[in-house]
């Protein structure tokens, strides 16, 4: 049996298993897909990355392209993974789905759809982003409705002719908007509690600056509430080679905005009375975040010209023109399809292990639990707020293989 099984194939999988074998560690990687799977089969066709490419880095493999200030697509990054697991001989085993795992004497067994595995050690890589959520009022909604997580969202040509309601205003919602928006659909969106940020900011990628003044090295200790380490992520998108998002931008362009979905009955939707407090929200975020770099600017002596004009692009623009409507009567506004772009679930039900905080969300030190030979690697804030991105996911997969190394002795 092989000392240590890696579930998952993804960039935290991968790294995990580069990291082992530069160790020595016998290990397997099992995959329940193929390599990648979430990004060929979670994302939409015009998909890119929000974090440029210079952030694109892997133990023993970084970007190396002509363009680090850019935004790969998705393909792009997934035969990024690819090349990654040939370039390093990965033991990779696709498709196997880990279905259940339990402690054993000596180790763990793993109940796959190829069999029973016994090992002495797991790292548990997939990811935050394992089953689409969906509010529970979503099931009220009408069968004459096409009703679609972002997950299974690909392009404007999937979805019958009509208006398009997208529920949630964060990364993917704001970017589906932009997708549907260039394909001449009509479009409302039921606006989130979620922030935005400039995508550049004097002179500097908003990634750059958040990676100089310690946001990606904040601990999830910092956070003032542990639901944000699963929270929506800020409006931001890195198509066309990145620009920036707003609420404002997108009302402009003919966007309808709403306040959030909390009812619905057939085609009629009940609404929140809370649009302005949600745009309010979002510009606060990001004048929050201008305020930090400026102040890290004078701090440290830095020349930086002033706001080149993206704040002043996305400027906070009266709240007279934002009605509040306490309904949505989908038919009347001809809306065909509803995209439920409101964030995953994880569910670890299949881990028989006492590991797991109120949330159902792994209690680790840097992915290590306290059940002997479980780990976890990719998650948000497993160590930092980088822990669940690519950039940061390489530096926690050292730390877990070292600890690895260290228990099997």
């Amino acid at each position: 049996m092989p000392d240590v099984v890696v579930i998952g194939g993804g960039q935290a999988g991968l790294s995990a298993s580069v990291c082992l074998a530069q160790k020595g560690i016998d290990h397997i990687v099992l995959e329940q897909r193929e390599i990648g799977a979430s990004w060929r089969h979670q994302r939409w066709d015009s998909f890119c990355l929000v974090t440029p490419n210079w952030t694109v880095r892997l133990p023993g493999q970084a970007y190396d392209g002509a363009a680090p200030d850019g935004f790969m697509k998705g393909g792009d990054f997934v035969d990024f993974l690819v090349r990654y697991a040939r370039n390093f001989d990965v033991p990779l085993r696709c498709p196997v789905a880990a279905t259940g795992m339990a402690p054993i004497d000596g180790g763990w067994e793993i109940s796959t759809t190829d069999g029973p595995i016994k090992c002495r050690a797991v790292i548990v890589a997939t990811s935050n982003y394992q089953t689409p959520y969906r509010p529970p009022c979503a099931a009220g909604l009408e069968a004459g409705v096409l009703s679609l997580d972002a997950a299974d969202y690909r392009s404007p040509k999937q979805l019958p002719p009509g208006g398009v309601l997208v529920v949630g205003s964060a990364q993917s919602g704001g970017q589906i908007v932009e997708d549907l928006r260039i394909a001449g659909r009509e479009v409302i969106l039921s606006v989130s509690h979620a922030g935005r940020v400039p995508r550049r900011y004097r002179d500097r990628d908003a990634i750059d600056w958040q990676n100089r003044l310690g946001f990606l090295d904040r601990p999830a200790a910092a956070l003032d509430d542990p639901r944000k380490r699963f929270g929506g992520e800020p409006l931001m998108t890195g198509r066309d080679g990145g620009h920036t998002q707003s609420l404002q931008n997108f009302h402009s362009e003919g966007v309808r905005l709403v306040g959030r979905v909390e009812r619905v009955d057939g085609s009629v939707l009940g609404l929140k009375q809370d649009l302005q407090e949600n745009i309010r929200n979002a510009d606060l975020f990001a004048t929050n975040f201008c305020r930090d770099v400026d102040d890290y600017i004078a701090q440290n002596g830095l020349t930086a010209p002033l706001d080149d004009g993206e704040m002043e692009h996305a400027a906070v623009a009266s709240m007279e023109l934002y009605e509040e409507p306490l309904h949505l009567n989908l038919a009347h506004e001809g809306v065909s399809s509803v995209i439920w772009a409101t964030g995953f679930r994880f569910d670890y039900a299949w881990i028989k292990a006492d590991v797991f905080d109120g949330f159902g969300y792994p209690v680790t030190a840097r992915g290590e639990t306290a059940v002997p030979g479980l780990y976890f690697l990719g998650l948000n804030y497993l160590h930092t707020r980088k822990s669940g991105i690519i950039y940061g996911v390489g530096e926690d997969a050292r730390y877990v293989a070292e600890r690895v190394r260290l228990a099997l002795g």
